[in-house]
């Protein structure tokens, strides 16, 4: 199946006989020769990126104000991308082709592109990511699910400078739709070869290696490695990409910055080199009420202000005096805002509370004693919907019958059941006992700063007490409650569920077979690691991983929705993650001065590249 995505190169007729135009700032380098010429910076076959309104001018910094990561998911540039018709057009390739058997993927990179420090970027640079990087086992214990399928790592082969082949041993039809999304483990864009080899002992000198990483104040290559490589954090402001704009901020600064890549492969249907805006700039932190704050001030061109939909309200307010619009940011394709994880792989002191956790009618329970219709009015300002931790009902797969299962409030229902598990008894304070007779005790965990999660915390603890559970929330700072959950030994934890479009697009979510599982964490990495390490899937475990493999095999639509809907019927009858509410849209702001925005903004977590920021501009 040859997907040849010629809609965008059927431009290139009339390109080829233009000259490219590129940005008055670099022409100026260009004249001082120090650096070349615009069509000697392009590739032979440049992307065309068709304006949404207007051809646009060069110039202008757009003025962020997200956190530090969002710089890389606004960066995101997959081998195929999608239009907003979900339709494949091209972007790193310029085609690519599935066999018949959706086993092998056949890559065509474009001829002549280049890295933003000008080295070519060509094939040498796939197999170094992929052979040295993905699969170095010193750098990721665990081959990313990703690159596997029926338990084997893909293999990859080299045809020539632009062309590769990715083989999975089993049929493996959605890693288009997958790479797209998953900006942390498709990571090709950041991986130049000529500049990461110097960090790897099987390349480096090994005097200069370990020079570098006492300079650097490092323990091993490994740390000096992964410092040198992370644009999730921004660590590096010397390392070459292939994004829109690239980093070039001291990493501790408090106002961090991107410049313009001067080799940045897309041009507009004019010929003008891209993209048009010289730059970005952003702090690195922001309260949420300083957020808001700058906003008012008109201090933000473009950017998600809240989380919070109630915030609406008073960035509306403010658009006169900001000069901007306030916009609402969808995530439809997150799942909930809010999901309680009981962890099934509590093996702690207390045997009574690993035995109810990991009983269904317990967790049943919990869902019915949630006044969910309360939380949506303080935490959704009655925006927001009910639902369980599972696929939206819109989605393939999805159902009205599996988000709402055991979502509405029957605490007589609940009451009874808990009852039926043993928990008769009460103490003094009127909460229940365990079986044993022993005092119950559950310590719930949940991220500080996270305005949703505090606020959802308090509510949940009033539905507890009303049920006559005792639970313990806990507020940890965001690095440790990290660290408490990679942990795995947690009782339960408060967070969230962003995968609501299809369930392979955040499969932690679904299946206790990725790092970042909240509700069987030990028996993920039993499954990541072939049973090296972690706790042995249980029958009911085993099952969704066997039916995680089983969707990375499925290209038929139809067969693919069923076995959706078989996974999330098991999950909406067993609740290993009891949803509370579904996300709302976050309010965000566009200036007066920024043209090309589309009128529908995406979470960047959905698809940075549907939003086209190359083709925005500046003007007052």
């Amino acid at each position: 199946m040859k997907r040849k995505l010629i809609t965008m190169g059927l431009l290139l007729g009339s390109l080829n006989a233009w000259a490219y135009q590129e940005a008055p700032s670099l022409t100026a380098l260009v004249d001082k020769g120090e650096l070349p010429s615009v069509d000697k910076r392009l590739p032979d076959n440049p992307m065309v990126i068709t304006p949404i309104d207007e051809v646009g001018k060069y110039g202008g910094v757009w003025r962020r104000i997200e956190p530090n990561y969002q710089f890389h998911e606004w960066s995101n540039e997959p081998l195929v991308s999608l239009d907003d018709n979900q339709e494949y057009v091209p972007n790193l390739a310029e085609s690519f082709e599935l066999s018949d058997d959706k086993r092998t993927y056949t890559f065509t990179l474009r001829k002549g592109m280049k890295w933003s420090d000008g080295m070519p970027f060509t094939t040498a640079d796939v197999a170094f990511w992929y052979n040295e990087v993905e699969l170095n086992k010193d750098l990721n214990p665990s081959v990313k699910s990703l690159f596997k399928s029926a338990g084997e790592t893909a293999k990859l082969k080299i045809i020539d400078a632009q062309t590769f082949q990715l083989t999975y041993k089993a049929s493996n039809p959605n890693f288009i739709e997958m790479h797209q999304r998953s900006t942390m483990e498709f990571r090709l864009p950041q991986t130049p070869m000529h500049y990461l080899k110097n960090y790897l002992p099987k390349f480096a000198d090994k005097d200069e290696l370990a020079k570098k990483i006492e300079d650097a104040g490092m323990t091993d290559w490994r740390q000096l490695f992964h410092n040198r490589w992370n644009t999730r954090a921004n660590t590096n402001p010397d390392l070459p990409v292939l994004y829109t704009w690239v980093y070039n901020t001291d990493p501790q600064e408090l106002q961090q910055q991107a410049i313009r890549n001067p080799y940045y492969w897309k041009v507009d249907t004019a010929g003008n080199q891209l993209p048009y805006i010289d730059g970005m700039s952003w702090p690195l932190t922001a309260e949420p009420q300083v957020r808001i704050l700058k906003a008012l001030a008109g201090e933000v061109d473009m950017d998600r202000i809240s989380k919070l939909t109630s915030d609406f309200t008073a960035l509306k307010k403010g658009e006169a005096q900001g000069n901007y619009k306030t916009r609402m940011m969808e995530l439809d394709d997150h799942a909930n805002m809010l999901v309680l994880y009981p962890n099934q792989d509590y093996t702690g002191e207390d045997k009574e509370v690993q035995r109810l956790m990991r009983d269904k009618s317990f967790r049943q329970a919990l869902s019915l004693g949630m006044d969910r219709d309360t939380q949506n009015q303080i935490l959704g300002v009655g925006l927001s919907t009910p639902a369980q931790s599972v696929l939206l009902p819109t989605s393939p797969g999805g159902s009205l019958e599996t988000s709402e299962a055991y979502t509405k409030m029957d605490r007589v229902k609940a009451n009874k059941m808990l009852d039926a598990l043993g928990l008769t008894e009460r103490d003094s304070e009127k909460y229940r006992l365990g079986k044993d007779g022993k005092n119950l005790t559950f310590l719930v965990h949940f991220q500080a700063g996270r305005k949703i999660s505090e606020e959802g915390a308090i509510l949940m603890k009033a539905d507890m007490d009303k049920l006559g559970l005792r639970f313990i929330m806990r507020s940890d700072e965001k690095s440790y409650f990290e660290q408490i959950r990679r942990g795995g030994d947690y009782q339960m934890v408060l967070h969230n569920n962003t995968s609501g479009l299809n369930p392979l697009f955040g499969a932690n979510n679904y299946f206790p077979v990725m790092s970042e599982n909240n509700y069987a964490p030990k028996q993920s990495a039993y499954y990541l690691s072939k049973g090296e390490s972690g706790r042995k899937l249980t029958p009911e475990m085993q099952e969704l991983a066997d039916d995680y493999e089983a969707l990375l095999k499925e290209a038929d639509k139809k067969a693919f929705a069923a076995k959706v809907d078989e996974v999330m019927k098991l999950h909406a009858e067993n609740l290993w993650a009891i949803g509370l509410l579904r996300y709302t849209p976050s309010p965000a702001v566009v200036s007066n001065r920024m043209h090309n925005v589309p009128k529908k903004l995406y979470s960047v977590y959905k698809s940075p590249f549907y939003h086209l920021k190359e083709q925005y501009y500046i003007s007052e």
